[in-house]
């Protein structure tokens, strides 16, 4: 039998992640005495002065010796290459992180900006000591990530779960399909159906039909994984229990298949913001499955 992938912080000493974002670039490691130490700069519409940075600010870390460099960002992306592709998150297009690992000379992984937090929360998170875990990240769009045994599942691709349809004759989604349920969820999708951001939208009632269509994504990935533990992120978890109450409240209504005691708990993130960083650094640590 499988055990639960038991990681301590101490084992993440002289790695190093990188969380890539639109606006800003967090680096970090976790230092000896098991502390984080952390470093932010604004990402560069240069990718080459981009490159530049990231060498410097993780020099400046203090690291003895990198054992490898984990990062995630927005996709699309190859992370079997370290390849961004066109992505409207980010000022480049079509860019190689294989000049860091050339600059810093370690290893260099990359990883999609989700499955990164994901694999954070799964390993030092809401679903530590959990063999399976899978869950969503709400905020502009909607990301997902399933972690198993300590390592992110891709699938052939990627699994695109935030993009599962819900609704075929529903609202279009950025996607091209219909009825998604980022096109329902996302903030995005929000400000497009109601008129105004989710932190604007003080209407129990749209919050109620939020909820349940991400009680429906919820139940559809339970069933389709059969994971321990849903994990929620990402900046919509700030509404708190406007979404949240209703959504466990659906959740359990619809999901019968299996007793209530078997039926994955729905929680939500411990690491915050953090998440990606810690994902990253545990991402450098522990590979890619079949990696490592």
């Amino acid at each position: 039998m499988t055990m639960p992938c038991k990681l301590h912080r101490s084992d993440l000493v002289g790695c190093v992640g990188v969380d890539i974002g639109g606006q800003s670039t967090r680096i970090g490691t976790v230092l000896p005495n098991r502390t984080l130490k952390l470093i932010s700069f604004c990402t560069q519409p240069d990718f080459d002065v981009q490159i530049d940075m990231l060498v410097d600010k993780i020099k400046l870390l203090g690291v003895d010796e990198i054992r490898r460099v984990g990062i995630g960002s927005p996709g699309p992306l190859d992370w079997k290459k370290t390849f961004v592709y066109d992505t409207p998150n980010l000022p480049w297009r079509n860019v190689s992180f294989k000049k860091l690992e050339r600059k810093l000379g370690v290893e260099v992984l990359l990883d999609n900006d989700a499955n990164v937090a994901g694999l954070g929360e799964a390993t030092l998170g809401a679903g530590r000591g959990k063999r399976i875990v899978a869950g969503f990240t709400l905020g502009t769009g909607i990301g997902y990530f399933h972690i198993i045994d300590g390592h992110i599942y891709h699938g052939s691709l990627d699994v695109e779960a935030g993009h599962q349809i819900l609704d075929p004759n529903g609202p279009e989604c950025n996607c091209g399909q219909r009825g998604c349920l980022e096109a329902f969820v996302s903030a995005t999708g929000i400000q497009r159906r109601y008129g105004v951001p989710p932190h604007e939208l003080e209407d129990q009632g749209a919050w109620d039909d939020i909820a349940l269509r991400l009680a429906q994504g919820l139940v559809n990935i339970a069933l389709h994984t059969s994971a321990e533990v849903l994990v929620l992120c990402g900046g919509m978890l700030a509404r708190g229990e406007m979404l949240l109450k209703p959504t466990r409240i659906y959740y359990e209504q619809m999901l019968q298949v299996y007793p209530k005691r078997y039926r994955p708990p729905v929680v939500t993130a411990k690491l915050g913001d953090r998440a990606g960083v810690y994902g990253a650094i545990v991402l450098a640590h522990v590979g890619h499955s079949g990696r490592a």
